[in-house]
């Protein structure tokens, strides 16, 4: 029985499928969002560090970089006028070694040509003035780097996509989608809905939506599993600005920062652990059928060996101590007067979908794949939170008429605008 015909239905609620239902609503399309837990934002969006990047790790004249500066902008103002919890706390990127103090000024001129602005590398010692507790020989420091309650952007997002008359169903586990000449008919555990278009956000189970379809299959998605240590030392706080090491730009991880929160805690993470559980949130999973399905492909594997970080993050004994040791030591090497009894283990622990091509190789950029009548977000341009609001405007514009007789072009990444 089909509950429900709308113009475009977008499957996962979280900040992204959000961002595009209220986008949409708001162009008078009618929209159905789907999710199947009881609310939004309960996965990747909401288990984040909540960091607003500023745009300078990006590749300069890319559509991430774009994306990326436009949507640290929009997500300040949306804030602002929602009464988000936000703060412009400011990055700093350390070089703690001297041979990666030359390497900054490259980072600073990626984000001097995206736009970012009033990036200066200045010593640790002058940095020390707002940051005593900073460690290493030269930072970058870009004022534009904040903070927000990442679940709450997400919610207020669904508000107003609801406001503008969106509907969003939950509990709504997507099994099957049927593409037609006239429709395309997504299939939940207990109802059917119709559509002009269906968009994927599924996050880290976008691959195997667009699989079912025969779409996307030369790419497989991996689960990340990052969790976060809490200092949780008396006195002042250890930081109160967005500290990184400094990381290749070549590098799909980021590695372990020491970032606060809008609720006043200093966290330490997230660190990047493959798992064969899409929803391995406990350190042992029981969804044995799932990481069998991922343990079989070829390409998990062939990523896992080619990639040294991977392979050494994969071998990482996963009790607590070592994982906290490993953590302790990573921080040290931004800050210092950090103790090993100032860490202690949060609930925060957050799945982030890796991108991998069949023969084993990582993708860091936009991944769309479409059909005549379906649109699969299978990589998000990162840092994807950041990029929401701006990514959703770019998409739903390209959407004019999709569904209509209209295809929705597949970008080309050579190309993309």
């Amino acid at each position: 029985m089909i509950e429900n015909t709308v113009d475009v239905i977008i499957i996962g609620g979280g900040v992204l499928g959000c961002a595009i239902a209220r986008s949409l609503a708001a162009q008078r399309r009618n929209v159905m969002l789907l999710e199947k837990e009881p609310d939004v934002g309960l996965h990747a969006s909401g288990r984040n560090s909540g960091i607003v990047h500023s745009g300078f790790h990006q590749k300069p004249g890319s559509l991430a970089a774009r994306l990326c500066v436009e949507g640290s902008h929009a997500i300040r103002k949306y804030a602002e006028s929602r009464r988000i919890p936000y703060e412009q706390v400011g990055t700093y990127v350390v070089a703690s070694d001297k041979s990666h103090v030359a390497m900054l000024e490259d980072l600073k001129g990626r984000g001097d040509r995206n736009g970012v602005q009033d990036l200066q590398i200045i010593p640790v010692s002058r940095a020390k003035a707002n940051e005593p507790s900073l460690h290493g020989h030269a930072v970058l420091y870009s004022p534009t780097g904040a903070i927000i309650d990442s679940r709450a952007l997400t919610k207020a997002l669904a508000n107003d996509a609801l406001r503008s008359g969106a509907h969003i169903r939950y509990w709504q586990e997507v099994v099957n989608i049927d593409e037609r000449p006239d429709a395309v008919y997504v299939s939940t555990r207990d109802a059917r809905y119709r559509a002009e278009i269906v968009v994927n956000c599924a996050g880290v189970h976008a691959d195997r939506l667009a699989h079912g379809m025969g779409v996307g299959e030369d790419y497989v998605l991996v689960p990340l599993r990052g969790i976060y240590f809490t200092v949780t030392r008396s006195g002042p706080p250890l930081i109160q600005s967005i500290v990184y090491p400094f990381q290749d730009c070549a590098s799909p991880f980021f590695g372990v920062h020491v970032a606060p929160t809008v609720n006043g805690a200093v966290l330490v993470g997230p660190g990047a652990v493959p798992v064969f559980d899409r929803e391995a949130y406990h350190s042992i999973s029981h969804h044995f059928t799932v990481m069998a399905q991922l343990a079989s492909q070829r390409a998990v594997w062939k990523a896992v060996f080619q990639n040294r970080e991977l392979l050494r993050l994969g071998w990482k004994s996963d009790t607590h101590s070592v994982t906290k040791q490993y953590f302790w030591k990573e921080a040290c090497r931004v800050v210092e007067g950090l103790e090993f009894e100032d860490l202690s283990l949060g609930s925060r622990v957050g799945i982030y979908p890796q991108l991998i091509q069949t023969d084993g190789q990582f993708i860091d950029d936009l991944v769309i794949e479409s059909t005549e009548r379906s649109i699969h977000v299978l990589n998000m341009i990162a840092p994807g939170m950041t990029c929401a609001l701006s990514f959703a405007k770019w998409l739903t514009d390209r959407m004019q008429g999709a569904g209509q007789g209209v295809k929705f072009k597949t970008p080309s990444l050579a190309s993309v605008s």
